[in-house]
């Protein structure tokens, strides 16, 4: 046996060395072992094992390895051992003391562990440098292996190797409850909170060959920063949808005061029962008002419950004109609107032990800001644009729709206790000639001050509009007689006919006023204000500065007026307007002319005279085409006049009468100048337009042109109904007219009436000093007649000096006593 050893001992693929016991060298060491210590067995026989074990295990070698005069059983030792080259190799020995031929030997096996110590180091590594750790635990509670950084956990297993987790950890419930729960076999996953910290905790069990679960193992990942990316992920996503709703309100909303509420208790509920004031902000950036006000205490409770809105009074970051963000951990302001010109500021406090504001809540307020203060643009821009839809620009009084509205509301009161409501339809005289002549400017300017005039000149209580243009209303209320709403009336004509002073020029204004009062069962302001409309209307034609009262009569006039207007517009396609030729005598009784006139045939209602269908001026549309048929139709006849008067006899007046409106339209004179050439008026008739002194006085400077035109033609001009309107003296020296026609009113009773005899002298010497002649309508008496002749009248026609006729009449031989120059200065 002593022959075989060797051969064995060399044969074996083990490194396998054999020490003496007593003297601790070694004796011999097979081919494994030299090539595993990177030696030869010269080397190694005779050395020690400290020789070529590490230095800090030289000791743990002799203590622990070689126990001289000791018997025990085979031992096993991770050691380090050191190569020449100064490598290190882990080794796991195992050794055991044996007879040996020169007494008890220590044979030991040694096998290189390198590879093994090397992987599990770096798995050290990566525990150590990772968040997660690894857990073996028995059945019983025992950790039986752990690795990894969670050392709260590691110090408590360390300093209590022999305590049950479900002892030690108890504090830990959660954790406690869920190894317990994968213990029954259960594989779980968990987030759970320990130590500070967040982990991601898997639990798998492992069952032994009984099938019940002998070891559990646990592998807990750190995502602490994780769950903070995701908290802070749903904070802002909760954030971004309620400023979304905010918005949705902000664009939706009809009510400022219920998003500004609104805003300050969302506010107040997302930052942890923090306290909210929102104020409105001035041009200067001074608090002006409190638009919401939340405590904690109002904000809604865990049960829903909403409190009442209270007022809170913590400390306050209040700077003077707040710019973007102000905050001092515990206090945050913000601005809202625009940068430069803020309108209102949030301001928010969360007071101590309440946590600081973060830069996220900073944030959060800022974008609700930015809501807050584009809906407030919006209230802005609509209040404005409300207030400008029922506010004049020009006057700043309620427009027609805003007096309509009030009116409305006032007839519903009315009706309710019993009173009446009164309507005052204000137009001034003159207006346009003001604009015309001086400018819009100073329209503009005469408007707001008529604006003034007349709230000054109404009672404190009456509500002033302007309706278009120089048309204004007053609304009166609790009207008690109509005597109360004449008063009223009265002293706004006496207001306005105040003179005034615009730019340079003193200017003297008046109004015409119409008056509707309410019945018991008036409902429609529309309706009320029409009938004062009608009024106005019909006081207008009675002269400039009048009131007058609403009656049914006036409506039933009006609607035969739009009656007739309906016709109107196809009596010229229909061919239903005639001629007739009024004849005019002079002074002599010879005839000087006609005035041609013309009627209606009307299906029904027979031979219309013109007054009883002509439309007012205004109706332009109605009226210019009557006109320009009248001139052509008279001048056309008057080209075929049969005339026995000889050669050098003067030609006949032609009177014919047009509107301001025809005058001034684009192509009347250019086709007036064909006509009088097509026609002959030079030689066959001399052609004159009668234009009535109201016109004049209302289109002054748009006539003035047109005027100078006419003359330039040889077309004679006429004032009509001269002395019923205040033609000015400028326009007398403009234009050179050769005849006025006095009004009716100083023809009748100029022959019994001492006044209306000096009216109608008074007249005739202001024409004649100014070398203009005069022409006496309506003449319808023979006493008229005599007396205007003596007076010096110049031209005549009526019903006493001849009816009108359907044929120009015949220009009779001229006799001796007849003044050949009588129609002509």
């Amino acid at each position: 046996m002593a022959q075989e050893r060797p051969d064995l001992f060399e044969l074996l693929n083990l490194a396998v060395t054999v020490t003496d016991f007593r003297t601790g060298r070694l004796r011999r060491a097979n081919a494994a072992a030299c090539a595993l210590l990177g030696r030869s067995e010269v080397e190694l026989v005779g050395t020690h094992w400290q020789d070529v074990a590490a230095p800090e295990e030289r000791a743990l070698w002799n203590k622990e390895i070689h126990r001289p005069g000791q018997r025990n059983p085979p031992l096993r030792r991770l050691i380090r051992l050191r190569r020449p080259d100064h490598s290190t190799v882990h080794v796991l020995v195992t050794s055991a003391t044996v007879p040996g031929p020169a007494g008890r030997e220590i044979l030991s096996q040694l096998q290189d562990v390198s590879d093994e110590i090397t992987a599990n180091d770096r798995l050290r590594l990566i525990l150590d440098n990772t968040p997660v750790s690894m857990f073996l635990v028995d059945r019983s509670g025992f950790v039986l292996a752990s690795e990894g950084l969670m050392d709260a956990t590691l110090s408590r297993l360390a300093e209590h190797p022999d305590v049950s987790v479900f002892t030690l950890f108890e504090d830990l419930p959660d954790a406690v409850g869920l190894l317990q729960d994968a213990l029954a076999g259960r594989p779980l996953h968990h987030v759970i909170e320990a130590f500070g910290r967040c982990f991601d905790l898997h639990l798998a069990p492992i069952s032994g060959p009984d099938g019940e679960v002998s070891y559990l193992t646990c592998v807990a990942t750190d995502v602490t920063e994780h769950q903070q990316a995701l908290a802070t992920l749903r904070t802002r996503s909760i954030e971004q949808t309620l400023v979304a709703d905010l918005g949705q309100q902000a664009l939706e909303g009809l009510d400022a005061t219920t998003m500004w509420t609104r805003a300050a208790q969302m506010l107040a509920e997302h930052l942890g029962g923090a306290a909210v004031r929102i104020h409105e902000l001035d041009d200067a950036g001074q608090r002006t008002r409190t638009l919401a006000d939340v405590s904690p205490a109002d904000v809604t409770s865990a049960d829903g419950a909403q409190a009442g809105v209270g007022r809170s009074e913590g400390t306050w970051c209040t700077p003077q004109l707040p710019a973007a963000t102000v905050t001092n951990g515990h206090n945050l302001v913000v601005a809202t609107g625009r940068g430069d010109r803020p309108s209102a500021v949030v301001e928010v406090s969360r007071p101590p032990p309440g946590p600081a504001f973060s830069e996220q809540d900073a944030q959060f307020v800022r974008s609700v800001g930015a809501v807050l203060g584009a809906a407030a643009m919006r209230f802005r821009m609509e209040d404005e644009i409300r207030r400008q839809s029922l506010h004049d620009g020009l006057t700043g009084l309620p427009n027609r729709t805003a007096l309509l509205d009030r009116l409305d509301r006032a007839l519903r009161r009315a009706r309710g206790d019993g009173t009446r409501i009164g309507v005052l339809f204000i137009d001034l005289d003159g207006f346009k000639t003001v604009n015309d002549t001086l400018g819009h400017q100073a329209g503009d300017n005469l408007l707001r001050l008529t604006a003034q005039r007349l709230e000054h000149a109404v009672r404190p209580a009456d509500v002033v509009g302007r309706l278009s243009g120089d048309e204004f209303a007053v609304l009166c209320e609790d009207i008690d007689s109509p005597t109360a709403i004449e008063a009223i009336a009265d002293r706004v004509l006496a207001t306005l006919d105040t003179p005034c002073v615009l730019g340079e020029r003193t200017v003297l204004l008046s109004a015409s006023v119409g008056i509707a009062l309410s019945e018991p069962e008036t409902a429609d302001g529309e309706d009320l204000l029409n009938a004062a409309d009608i009024a106005m209307y019909a006081a207008k034609r009675r002269g400039p500065g009048r009131r007058l009262a609403f009656d049914e009569a006036m409506r039933t006039r009006l609607l035969a007026q739009i009656t007739d207007n309906d016709e109107l517009r196809r009596v010229l396609s229909d061919d239903e307007l005639v001629m007739r030729y009024q004849p005019i005598h002079d002074i002599d009784r010879g005839l000087a002319g006609v005035e041609a006139l013309p009627y209606w045939l009307h299906p029904h209602r027979g031979l219309v005279p013109p007054a009883q269908f002509l439309p007012d001026p205004a109706h332009a549309g109605l009226r210019v085409p009557i006109d320009r048929w009248a001139v052509g139709r008279a001048c056309r006849a008057a080209a075929r006049w049969e005339d026995e008067r000889g050669d050098g006899a003067p030609p006949p007046l032609l009177n014919v009468t047009v509107s301001s409106r025809c005058l001034v339209e684009d192509r009347f004179i250019s086709e007036l100048d064909l006509l009088l050439s097509a026609t002959g008026a030079e030689v066959r008739y001399r052609l004159c337009l009668q234009i009535a002194e109201r016109e004049v006085a209302d289109d002054e400077p748009a006539l003035l042109a047109a005027f100078g035109e006419l003359c330039r033609l040889g077309v004679d001009l006429c004032i009509g109904d001269y002395g019923s309107a205040l033609t000015t003296a400028a326009a007398m020296n403009q234009v050179p007219f050769r005849y006025i026609r006095f009004s009716g009113i100083y023809v009748d009773g100029v022959d019994r009436s001492p006044v209306h005899h000096a009216a109608a002298g008074a007249l005739l010497h202001f024409a004649h000093e100014l070398g203009i002649r005069t022409m006496a309508g309506d003449v319808t008496t023979s006493s008229q007649l005599n007396t205007l002749r003596a007076m010096r009248c110049d031209l005549f026609l009526g019903p006493v000096i001849g009816p009108s006729t359907a044929r120009l009449p015949r220009l009779p031989r001229l006799t001796g006593r007849e003044d050949a120059q009588g129609t002509h200065r």
